[in-house]
């Protein structure tokens, strides 16, 4: 059922073939880091595999090799499941297991993921085609199958080996990632790029590049024609450096002391390694700011919905360089929240002055000011500029379109 929080509706394990379970053969085989039985959370990746799930053609036969992060006692590594999701049966494998929830890794959770891909390569069958979102996974499953790939690139242009990521390729060597990424786009059948700027750049190493948008699901975002709190600013995103979270609390304590006669308050969603420090600097504030602000931890789609239809204005503060094509934006604007973000943050656009919000640099003042004028937009307005956005056309386009001369100058 589309709108579900988890991607799972009912599962059983496949049946024994030659004494290991296993599917026949699949349309598309997707490998990633994921738990098909942990709700989803709010953008990234796996939300990104979701909405493919749900709105794939009809009669499109998916397989997903993941993880095992402790969403299911029934997983067990190496043993194929069924799952029914939006519709489609998807097969899933978990041959990693992985606690993200846990302290901070050591070795990287996609270097588990790949050596339990070698682990359990005999119990997967040939895909038509093996589908990767990360560079290190694209190159494992390049070796492994010899079937046609498509690499889904999510960042800009050195967006994880910027001072700002917090990726592991950071620390690898620029110069590296940067020849590893060129070639696995040279060797792909298909590159799907979530920013536009990017694509252009890709598109150069390989024609059958596609620029992709990110989408909103209707069945998660209802349009709220009016706010209920136009004064209720929200936050969304991971708790890490790259999205700059500590800038969005000094924008809103500086706007809440200048207009200390308005009911301003601020809610942040989201979890990871700075909560801490956002606790300290909140509990650093005047009283009468720090009890406006509320760090709501992780929420599931449905739960997003709610907290979007009840805010007034979006905020976004990432550092330039790590965002592909957001979806939290995409989403907020949906609803018909006027965005206020920093350079950088809406790789795709959308956000235009007057019309769906304001963009400005990394000066808290600035990014007042543009908060408090938000308020004055029409809604209808901002929600009509990602009106075709729609997850159920965007995702069929872009994952399973032809790749042609029209589809690569998308």
């Amino acid at each position: 059922m589309k709108g579900s929080p988890t991607m799972r509706d009912e599962s059983r394990a496949t049946e024994t073939v030659g004494g290991k379970p296993r599917p026949g053969e699949v349309d598309r085989l997707l490998v990633q880091q994921l738990d098909i039985s942990r709700p989803v959370t709010i953008g990234g990746i796996v939300t990104c595999i979701k909405g493919l799930l749900e709105y794939a053609p009809p009669g499109v036969e998916l397989a997903i090799v993941g993880v095992d992060d402790g969403s299911s006692p029934d997983h067990r590594l190496g043993r194929w499941e069924i799952h029914e999701v939006g519709g489609h049966t998807v097969h899933f494998l978990p041959v990693a297991r992985i606690d993200k929830r846990g302290p901070q890794r050591i070795i990287p959770h996609s270097a588990r993921l790949v050596a339990g891909l070698v682990r359990y390569r005999a119990a997967i069958p040939r895909p038509k085609m093996v589908q990767a979102h990360r560079l290190d996974v694209a190159m494992a499953v390049r070796l492994l199958f010899r079937a046609p790939l498509t690499y889904c690139i999510h960042t800009q242009q050195r967006g994880l080996i910027g001072q700002t990521s917090d990726s592991i390729w950071r620390f690898a060597g620029g110069p590296l990632y940067e020849t590893l990424d060129r070639i696995m786009a040279r060797l792909a059948q298909r590159v799907i790029v979530f920013n536009p700027d990017y694509a252009e750049r890709v598109r150069g190493w390989n024609p059958c590049t596609v620029s992709a948008p990110t989408w909103f699901d209707p069945a998660n975002t209802p349009f709220q024609p009016e706010s209920p709190d136009p004064y209720a600013v929200v936050w969304v995103g991971r708790l890490e450096v790259p999205k700059d979270p500590e800038l969005a609390i000094r924008a809103f304590a500086l706007l809440a002391q200048t207009h200390p006669d308005e009911p301003w308050t601020l809610r942040i969603v989201g979890s990871g390694t700075l909560r801490a420090e956002l606790e300290r600097q909140i509990a650093d504030l005047p009283t009468d700011v720090s009890r406006r602000i509320t760090l709501v931890g992780r929420l599931t789609p449905p739960e997003l919905a709610v907290v979007r239809s009840s805010s007034g204005v979006f905020l976004m503060t990432s550092h330039p360089g790590y965002e592909g094509f957001p979806r939290v934006l995409v989403e907020a604007l949906a609803t018909g929240l006027p965005a206020v973000v920093t350079h950088g943050s809406d790789t795709g656009g959308l956000v235009r002055e007057h019309v769906s919000g304001s963009v400005h640099g990394r000066d808290p003042a600035e990014l007042a000011a543009g908060l408090r004028a938000a308020r004055d937009l029409d809604r209808a307005r901002v929600a009509g500029v990602v009106s075709a956005l729609s997850a159920p056309e965007v995702v069929r386009n872009v994952f399973f379109g032809e790749v042609d001369a029209s589809a690569s100058r998308h």
